[in-house]
């Protein structure tokens, strides 16, 4: 179905306005760009076109999971290869997208210089560990009581440079196999919380070496001697916790781990002071588990999916999966959508030129996906903005739709994944362009296939939310609107 134009256009140029929309389906509307079509005599006619599939062609959709996700490039970018400066604890299970755990990994920093009277007169170890935190619950049944054990780290994370800490990484391999401390947590978090800690042997250890070292370690200005020594923590799940509980997100500018010792008295004063006995703190000191002083302390969020028995089981080990209907884009580094186009969308682009020797040019092209609901709850539990990948491991964002690291401040690039919240209008708008230009160009699948996934800020990588969108078959499938240039053969 192609209108025509009234004059042809001179040497100068040949620039044609196109709206096209590939539907997913043969069905197509043919009365799309009507009421913008100028009148004729010598006026510059728009050109519309109005593309359907081949019988049996849609946009593929499938559900897709990457385990490994990180930057191999910019040092100083904040986004999928951690400094995120939030921590996630916990295990919650869900019967359509599986089990997920959760499990931080930091360093810790003393908080200030300390001088030699710090252990003056003092005649034992630290006698008692206090964590600080500020939690959110995420998702899962926070009713439900976790033990989370806090191990040592026996291998060094590097925080200068992109050493690539994917969002599973295997902090097992890096700490010691025996715990130093252990609490119990559950309920939903409103406010900063000081939880004291259960010592346990390796813990007395570490607090003995604490007591034997050169205090001078601890000034700030020996901070990456004392990371050598002292250097970091990881917090997870004890064996044996339900795994149908809860998961936490911990702010970790507001995170700190603090030792305390008690000045020396008789019992005789113990028995007469008892209210007070966990009160008469001679000193202490404080770790701070996020950036300080510049001193750049690495976090890193290991978060795992485990999709057997559920109806994504087939996404576990690099697999894909076919939607018809729906396809969901799932937080806390989930599942995601991968779209493929089929050569007959291109073969339809191609149609619209007058004979192989023309070139076209995607000016723009904006790719429509629609919420499977349009209802207030499916706004609120959806993604806010949704990223476009052309290869979502490794983050390659389309570059068109995304700006991933903009250091000058002085770039402005439209963003166009935001959801659309107008009445009837429940999509996400994506700026395609420079993907749809590169596919029409090369013919392999790579080439013509696409991620949605959740965009990459340093908290919403790992979110709650959950993106329920319109598939292949749905009665609002993923449409493309481009508008297009053609070159004469001779490149006017």
């Amino acid at each position: 179905m192609k209108s025509s134009y009234n004059k042809r256009l001179s040497a100068a140029a040949l620039a044609l306005l196109a709206a096209v929309f590939a539907a997913g389906c043969t069905k197509v509307d043919d009365t799309l760009g009507s009421d913008l079509l100028p009148g004729g005599g010598n006026k510059l006619t728009i050109h519309v076109d109005t593309l359907g599939l081949a019988a049996g062609e849609r946009i593929r959709t499938f559900q897709t999971y990457t385990d490994s996700i990180g930057l191999k490039a910019s040092v100083n970018h904040t986004r999928g290869a951690m400094n995120i400066n939030v921590g996630y604890i916990g295990s919650a299970t869900d019967s359509f997208f599986g089990k997920t755990t959760a499990a931080s990994i930091v360093t810790g920093i003393p908080a200030q210089a300390l001088t030699p009277n710090f252990f003056k007169n003092r005649k034992s170890s630290f006698d008692s560990v206090k964590l600080t935190v500020n939690m959110k619950y995420v998702c899962g049944d926070a009713s439900v009581r976790q033990t989370f054990n806090i191990y040592r780290l026996r291998d060094s994370l590097a925080y200068t440079t992109d050493t690539l800490y994917y969002h599973s990484f295997r902090y097992e391999d890096h700490m010691e196999s025996e715990p130093l401390f252990s609490f119990e947590y559950s309920g939903e978090p409103d406010e900063i919380e000081e939880i004291k800690l259960d010592i346990l042997p390796q813990g007395q250890k570490m607090l003995d070496e604490m007591m034997a070292a050169d205090t001078t370690l601890f000034s700030s200005d020996r901070a990456y001697e004392f990371l050598r020594q002292f250097k970091g923590f990881v917090i997870a799940q004890a064996p044996g916790t339900p795994e149908n509980a809860a998961i936490y997100a911990n702010y970790l500018p507001n995170t700190n781990i603090n030792f305390y010792f008690q000045r020396d008295r008789d019992q005789w004063e113990i028995d007469l002071d008892e209210d007070n006995k966990d009160k008469e703190v001679t000193a202490y000191m404080q770790w701070y588990m996020s950036d300080v002083d510049g001193l750049k302390n690495t976090s890193v969020a290991s978060i795992r999916h485990d999709y057997t028995g559920t109806p994504l089981e087939g996404v576990q080990n690099g697999g894909r999966v076919e939607a018809a209907e729906t396809v969901h884009v799932q937080g806390l580094g989930g599942v995601t959508a991968t779209l493929v186009f089929p050569d007959s969308f291109f073969d339809a682009m191609n149609a619209l030129k007058p004979s192989e020797d023309y070139g076209l040019y995607i000016n723009q092209a904006h790719m429509f996906v629609w919420l499977d609901e349009n209802t207030v709850e499916a706004y609120d539990t959806a993604f806010q903005k949704l990223g476009s990948y052309a290869d979502y491991g490794s983050m390659t964002v389309i570059p068109d739709y995304y700006i991933s690291d903009s250091s000058t401040g002085s770039i402005t690039i439209p963003y166009d994944g935001t959801l659309n919240r107008n009445p009837g209008k429940s999509y996400y708008r994506m700026d395609i362009t420079s993907f749809l230009q590169h596919a029409l160009q090369n013919s392999d699948e790579e080439s013509r296939r696409l991620t949605l996934a959740p965009t990459y800020s340093p908290y919403e990588p790992f979110a709650e939310y959950t993106s329920t969108l319109r598939a292949a078959e749905s009665t609002e499938p993923v449409r493309v609107k481009i508008t297009y240039t053609l070159i004469e053969p001779d490149g006017e």
